[in-house]
């Protein structure tokens, strides 16, 4: 036999040229997702292996992948996409509905003139009594989309603005992850790391902090008490920092403080322009 790909004579189970599998991808979709299940969910297998390297050995992944041992490891990108696609599943924007809701966008009330007594309220951006600038900027950006968030049916406006944010928000993550990396570039100035080393580094915390939160969730879904494995997260990233940048903790820990700040700020921005995305593209 020789390989489909080369053409070299095949002496194995992959290419002794190009090292493609002499297996063929081609046959019944039955078989097709069967071996894909067992290559990514296998106990084996590099998806399996890298992601328990990743939850419980903070900063290892990254360090391997950095000094070139990337044989045994699922690639950064394919593992970031694996989780944050089971990420985005389990976390879908919840159904809000108009008629028992006050639900406001900027300083606009949705579906009626004057607020429902008892009903819960949904503020996107501001509440209508507030003046600050951030909410005075945003009020001027919708003032365009008044009239149109005011006389068209109030749940089509409001499941519209969702899916558009549904499909927004994975790429503002991804969006997201080059300004993480510049952070940590700023950070570690004097250590002489190349960009591409930071970006690894900020692909590796957002997919394990995408599987915390899902495993907090699902923990918490039997017992609220399991809420305070939250306070892992700035010690997961002091740890895999002193691992990657090789740095004493009397300089890590206050990075950690400055990240965590800069992060949430930042986070809650990119997903703030998500919305206001949705909201332009009505």
């Amino acid at each position: 036999m020789n390989c489909a790909n080369c053409q070299s004579e095949l002496t194995g189970d992959y290419c002794s040229n190009c090292g493609q599998s002499a297996k063929s991808r081609r046959g019944p979709i039955w078989r097709v997702i069967g071996e894909f299940a067992e290559e990514v969910f296998a106990p084996d297998s590099k998806f399996f292996k890298s992601l328990l390297t990743l939850l419980f050995k903070p900063g290892v992944l990254s360090r391997k992948f950095i000094d070139g041992k990337r044989v045994s490891i699922l690639p950064p990108v394919r593992l970031y996409l694996v989780v944050s696609l089971i990420f985005f599943v389990v976390f879908q924007i919840p159904e809000i509905d108009v008629k028992e809701h006050n639900v406001y966008i900027g300083d606009v009330l949705l579906g009626r003139d004057e607020p429902l007594e008892g009903g819960n309220t949904f503020n996107f951006f501001s509440t209508p009594d507030s003046d600050d600038v951030v909410s005075t900027w945003v009020n001027e950006k919708l003032e365009e989309k008044r009239e149109k968030l005011v006389k068209e049916n109030p749940q089509v406006t409001v499941d519209r603005i969702f899916n558009k944010l549904e499909d927004l928000l994975p790429n503002a993550l991804i969006l997201f992850l080059p300004l993480f990396a510049l952070i940590m570039k700023i950070l570690y100035m004097f250590k002489r790391v190349l960009y591409f080393d930071h970006l690894i580094f900020a692909l590796h915390f957002q997919t394990w902090l995408m599987g915390m939160i899902l495993i907090i969730y699902g923990l918490s879904q039997h017992s609220a008490q399991w809420a305070w494995l939250t306070a892992l997260i700035p010690i997961y990233l002091a740890i895999a920092q002193k691992k990657v940048y090789q740095q004493t903790y009397w300089l890590v820990i206050p990075k950690t403080f400055l990240i965590t700040i800069i992060y949430l700020v930042v986070a809650s921005i990119c997903g703030a322009m998500a919305m206001m995305g949705a909201i332009a593209l009505l």
